[in-house]
């Protein structure tokens, strides 16, 4: 099995297989489905939502990908260190005070929610005597970032007339229900605000957003989670997406206990007849949700076992009694999610999403890329 799983022993009881080519698939599947015209960005925030920045981001590029969106300003200088020049990288967060300079050093735009963070921007072009480059962000709905439609109103010329606006964009707050009159009603704003701006680029829709039909696309879509190959971004329509994650934990140890005994932390399994255990190093800590005590389930050779008393910092158990006799062994490797159990399935049994999923893989996971020679011949 392990031979299967990867092209060398992990060197920690963790591991991570992250396939670029699935990547590149699913971003060629939402640009099939644009007009004529409308990009496809890449958001890639939060280490490419747990699939690793530099690795996507090459292979993207190598797709033709040339928008990207992380949330703060060192991802993007992160990014910015591995990819070429002809790149727009968008920093979602808004503009700190007394990181005008970085920005302009790094070219990067700074994407503006607030009539202060236009006016240090505005000022800061002026006085380095540069139309630098700049998108504005409108709140149509969410009430969480943006410009309110007050501020919008009162935008003037005069208050944006030093820098280049590159991008007018907002950000659907019920994407995923696509019968929720909301929809519609940003829909609606947004196109009035965009028509303020016909020289900048359009953006209103995330991976939820695309979903919703070629009215919400826009100049700009801003793809994250579908990246991923996660069937939580759709709610409807037929569209072909490959998985890119699987993830792994290795046994590092088998017990058995008799009926009346419990596992783990305060006793929250008791076992009612004798039973096998097998105990993996993986953990809260590494982005095994708590959640999924005595409620999570992993799989080897397709067979599923349940998860067992507390899942801890560093190790949790799983009850291997019905497994064939000497079937499971310690060194064996079971999966998290991948094949057997998708991530959105995971993120149901811990009361979240697949976004919590994905961005709280930890790092003591060991990353292994497969289809990664586009990507490197990228870079």
């Amino acid at each position: 099995m392990l031979k299967e799983l990867f092209p060398h022993p992990p060197s920690i009881p963790l591991a991570l297989v992250v396939d670029l080519e699935a990547v590149a698939h699913n971003y060629r599947m939402l640009c099939s489905q644009v007009q004529r015209g409308t990009f496809c960005a890449a958001v890639l925030k939060a280490n490419a939502y747990g699939m690793g920045l530099k690795e996507v981001a090459l292979r993207l590029y190598q797709e033709g990908c040339r928008h990207f969106f992380v949330a703060h300003l060192t991802e993007a200088i992160e990014l910015k260190s591995y990819i070429r020049q002809d790149v727009f990288i968008y920093v979602l967060n808004g503009l700190r005070r007394g990181d005008e300079e970085v920005y302009a050093h790094f070219d990067l735009i700074p994407v503006l929610s607030d009539p202060l963070q236009i006016h240090v921007w505005n000022t800061f072009c002026q006085n380095k005597q540069q139309a630098l480059k700049a998108a504005l962000h409108f709140d149509t709905g969410m009430s969480r970032t943006g410009l309110s439609p007050k501020a919008a109103q009162n935008l003037g010329i005069l208050q944006i007339s030093h820098m280049e606006i590159v991008c007018v964009m907002s950000h659907l707050a019920c994407a995923y229900d696509p019968s929720h009159p909301l929809n519609e009603t940003q829909r609606m704003a947004f196109d009035a605000l965009h028509k303020r701006f016909p020289f900048a680029l359009g953006s209103l829709s995330g991976s939820g957003g695309f979903f919703l039909g070629p009215q919400y696309h826009y100049d700009l879509i801003r793809a994250g989670l579908t990246l991923t190959g996660c069937y939580s971004t759709i709610r409807h329509g037929n569209y072909t997406l490959k998985p890119v994650l699987k993830a792994y934990a290795q046994i590092l140890q088998t017990n058995e206990i008799q009926p009346g005994e419990s596992v783990g932390y305060n006793c929250t399994f008791k076992a009612t007849r004798p039973s096998r255990l097998a105990t993996l190093g993986v953990g809260y800590a590494d982005g095994y949700l708590r959640s999924l005590s005595n409620r999570g389930e992993v799989y080897f050779e397709g067979q599923k076992f349940p998860v067992v008393g507390a899942v801890s910092m560093d190790l949790m158990t799983i009850d291997i009694t019905d497994a064939l006799p000497n079937k499971v062994q310690p060194g064996d490797w079971v999966e998290l999610f991948g094949e057997n159990i998708w991530a959105d399935k995971l993120a149901e049994k811990a009361g979240t999403v697949s976004w919590e999923i994905f961005t709280r893989i930890g790092p003591r996971f060991e990353r292994f890329y497969i289809n990664a020679l586009k990507a490197q011949e990228a870079a």
